[in-house]
């Protein structure tokens, strides 16, 4: 795997060794989506809630994930997620350990190394161990590409995923904010200090200052430069612009996703609430298990849209120019011309800023999401 000139990860073949079997093109995710036969029949949805409120703070929407990951790992298991490294880096790890799981806790929107873990899951499910597999509909499926068949004893979770951006413009952003800021040892795409409601970009000095949500820096996604880029699609993988995963036939056992607005007054209380859609018996098994760590209530289906959206996700006219500045202008120039700081990107932030001050953030929100589901 090498990095192509936008910074994603592509597999480059050795001509001198490939025998032309095509295996290649029949496992890509890309080429050769899958999807799960049994989703129709078995579809269920539940809004969830880690019983424990600092997972719940810790993590992007509800800890849903947390809860699976202790269950597993209960059971002898080991767990497959994104994590950050020391190096601001995002990887796919394994933990066998619950004091781990905390590295999983919150989205990290960038596309994750998956590294040697495919072979490392088949090594585990193959001497008996209980495996569960997290990332993006494309890395589940490449995983049951690579597998070549379901497990028992594997717990496949997707997750609802608007499209990844390139680790290029994020080692971009990462040194520019080390220009201004100094050392960043943690960096939290969605920290819920203001709430789950106002999410923000917060990065911190040290692990205990995230720990004591002693912030060097925050701003949402009306004024972060990555967040902006992010959002607007100009940064996304082009295999994403085709993306064959964002509809109801999942891949996984599990789908895990934001729910904004559960219509249930002691869930909306602005901490995060999961929504987890289960396609297999397998996955309905494992949440069944769990529910003494969660408040679960069943969620009717056919609200459920956040898993089946139109791909908002084209092409820009100026792609080819962005990712030939992002390999060849300073970060600081960088960002001045594609997400510059300016005068309207200073009202938006402040404005926003005023109104969590307010108390007003919520029903801002809330305005907002009536217009959405009315359309």
């Amino acid at each position: 795997m090498k990095a192509n000139e936008e910074g994603f990860l592509h597999p480059v073949i050795d001509s001198a060794l490939c025998v032309e079997c095509g295996l290649c093109e029949k496992t890509c995710p890309g080429l050769a989506p899958a999807k799960n036969e049994n989703a129709d029949f078995l579809a269920k949805a539940y809004t969830v809630q880690h019983k424990d409120d600092k997972v719940r703070f810790q993590s992007t929407s509800g800890g849903a994930f947390t809860a699976i990951a202790e269950e597993i790992i209960r059971r002898g298991g080991v767990v497959f997620g994104a994590a950050m490294t020391e190096d601001l880096k995002v990887k796919h790890i394994a933990v066998s350990s619950a004091e781990d799981i905390i590295r999983f806790r919150n989205s990290k929107y960038v596309q994750s190394e998956i590294g040697y873990c495919y072979k490392d899951v088949k090594s585990y499910l193959a001497n008996g161990r209980m495996v569960c597999f997290s990332g993006t509909p494309c890395q589940i499926n490449g995983l049951y590409k690579y597998l070549g068949s379901d497990y028992d004893n594997l717990i496949a979770v997707d997750l609802v995923c608007k499209s990844v951006p390139s680790p290029l413009v994020f080692d971009k952003y990462v040194e520019f904010k080390k220009k201004q800021e100094g050392h960043i040892s943690d960096i939290v795409f969605r920290d819920k200090k203001r709430g789950f409601l106002y999410c923000t970009m917060a990065h911190y000095a040290s692990h205990e200052a995230r720990q004591e949500a002693n912030d060097q820096y925050r701003r949402g996604s009306e004024s972060d430069e990555w967040l902006r880029l992010f959002l607007s699609g100009k940064i996304s993988r082009r295999s994403c612009t085709t993306c064959h995963y964002q509809n109801k036939e999942r891949v996984g056992d599990i789908t895990l996703g934001d729910i904004w607005e559960t219509g249930n007054s002691k869930l909306d209380d602005n901490k995060g609430t999961t929504m987890v859609h289960v396609w297999t018996a397998k996955g309905q098994s494992l949440l069944d298990s769990i529910k003494d760590n969660i408040r679960c209530e069943e969620y009717p289906i056919e609200k459920s849209r956040g898993i089946e959206r139109k791909n908002t996700i084209e092409i820009k006219p100026n792609r080819d120019r962005l990712f030939n500045d992002a390999n060849s202008l300073s970060s600081e120039e960088f960002f001045a011309k594609y997400a510059p700081y300016n005068i309207k990107v200073k009202i938006k932030n402040n404005s926003r800023y005023l109104l969590w001050k307010l108390g007003l953030q919520s029903l801002v929100r809330h305005i907002k999401h009536l217009i959405i589901h009315r359309k």
